[in-house]
């Protein structure tokens, strides 16, 4: 064998410190949490042949995750998997907006199942914490948030709001967020109701008597609200496809949920970083974003990442479907494509606001609709909701962060998409909280007048003469439409 010459040496050299910089930052990075590593490269995520459920078992083993709870590096990680039907076959001319339909299903069941879940736990967790001393309560429940990804302080902070005796309407900022607030009104109502027993709920209370106050009605309202806040900061991790040639296929979404996840989204709604690091550094918005078309292919919805500097990004990815293979065509369709991320951004904010308005306004123990998380009814009249909000925003400072153009292998057709980038304005979602818990608070107490003008039964009576007034109750106001994604389906939510 030749021995190396002197250039030869240095071309070897030069070749693996090229090879050494080329791995990705975020490996060289041990505080980067799953959650804020680049999506995973998909290679299979589109068949005609192998089911979506075999594939998901499949990549889940191989990331060696399960659905439900999980522990990586230390870290409490929740795992969810939903479906949502393919409606039309991949001939069908509105196919890439069937698939979109598809995954916003596919996501809203993962929602539901991570609200049962939610339920669940908050019952667990609240037994085994009236088991101990009150004194003992708040270092417990720290020592939990600390698990599940909180800082120190802010755990400590957050454990200690929560085991105080003041009423959930003068709780500091730092629970007034809608999951957090609504575990602070449980826990109120936990104590009020131990008391009426005769029970002293600073002691260790017995675990039936416990289980007695979680029983009533107005406990499961609360709680189960409350569940579906925590939900928030849930997102997309891996979509799958099932596309056979003839008829409908199928869509599944691997969805990833960690309480630090959540506490960012309310972060962002909040202003207050205190319970999270808000300067720890991430990766490159690029790096982001899958290079893989068959990966993007498969991407939907909005992530929450965050970049190299520190600063929280939301990135929205959407497609459209081109009529043709004409450059005009596809133009046309990237213009499309554009504007249902737009939606998205909308809706993800949208979302963000009426769940925490939402808890905000409500009173406690009362005010809480006795609606199961799968309540058909309850979907849609929240997903009205939103839409009203989200409709009447504007957002500032959205920027394409990449386009990407392909076929679909499972037609051979044309598909574009784009993503787009919003560093997220903290100022601009407090301040669009404030508006709307503002019009909540006038039209709560306009509807409370009118119930009285219209009903003097319910009211005080003065010396027997009521109001007088006979006006019919005002007409309920239909939000005006504005959905700049008509014809692309519904715009998505991931939070």
């Amino acid at each position: 064998m030749k021995k190396l010459t002197k250039s030869h040496k240095s071309f070897s050299f030069l070749l693996g410190i090229s090879l050494l910089t080329a791995v990705p930052s975020w490996s060289q990075d041990a505080k980067l949490e799953i959650e804020q590593r680049p999506l995973p490269d998909l290679p299979n995520s589109i068949s005609g042949v192998e089911s979506v459920s075999d594939r998901i078992n499949a990549f889940l083993i191989s990331k060696k995750m399960k659905p439900g709870e999980n522990s990586i590096d230390g870290k409490t990680v929740n795992i969810w998997v939903g479906y949502g039907d393919i409606s039309v076959p991949p001939s069908d001319k509105n196919f890439v907006t069937a698939r979109t339909i598809a995954y916003q299903k596919a996501m809203l069941e993962a929602k539901q199942k991570c609200a049962l879940f939610m339920e669940a736990r908050i019952s667990s967790e609240m037994e085994l914490d009236m088991k101990s001393p009150g004194e003992e309560r708040a270092k417990a429940d720290a020592e939990r948030l600390k698990r599940e990804g909180l800082l120190n302080e802010g755990a400590v902070k957050v454990a200690s709001a929560l085991n105080s005796d003041i009423k959930a309407k003068n709780v500091p900022a730092v629970l007034q967020t809608a999951g957090l607030y609504g575990e602070k009104i449980l826990q109120n109502k936990m104590n009020e109701e131990l008391t009426k027993k005769g029970l002293d709920p600073n002691k260790p209370v017995d675990e039936q008597k416990v289980k007695q106050v979680l029983n009533t009605v107005s406990f499961k309202r609360a709680q189960r609200a409350t569940a579906r806040a925590y939900c928030s900061g849930i997102q997309s991790y891996a979509t799958f496809e099932f596309n056979p040639s003839d008829k409908q296929g199928k869509l599944g979404v691997v969805t990833i949920y960690t309480r630090k996840l959540h506490e960012i989204a309310d972060a962002l709604l909040t202003g207050d970083y205190s319970l999270i690091p808000k300067g720890e550094p991430g990766i490159p918005v690029m790096d982001h974003i899958p290079k893989n078309k068959r990966t993007l292919l498969s991407t939907f919805g909005v992530q929450l990442v965050r970049n190299e500097i520190g600063d929280y990004v939301l990135l929205a990815f959407a497609q459209s479907q081109p009529k043709s293979k004409s450059e005009q065509s596809k133009s046309i369709a990237f213009q499309m494509a554009t504007l249902e991320a737009q939606g998205m951004l909308r809706t993800f904010m949208g979302e963000s606001i009426y769940s925490t308005n939402n808890m905000l306004q409500s009173e406690e123990a009362t005010e809480f609709e006795d609606i199961d998380p799968v309540d058909v009814k309850y979907i849609s009249q929240s997903s009205t909701n939103i839409k009203a909000i989200a409709d009447k925003l504007s957002i500032k400072g959205i920027q394409e962060a990449y386009s990407w153009e392909t076929l679909h292998p499972a037609n051979n057709d044309p598909v574009v998409g784009v993503v787009l980038e919003w560093k997220v304005s903290s100022a601009q979602f407090a301040s669009a909280l404030r508006k709307i818990s503002q019009e909540s608070k006038a039209k709560a107490t306009q509807a409370n007048e009118q119930l009285k003008s219209n009903n003097p039964s319910a009211t005080t009576r003065d010396n027997g003469n009521s109001s007088g007034n006979t006006n019919p109750p005002a007409s309920k106001s239909v939000p005006r439409t504005n959905n700049s994604n008509s014809g692309q389906g519904a715009v998505s939510r991931d939070f």
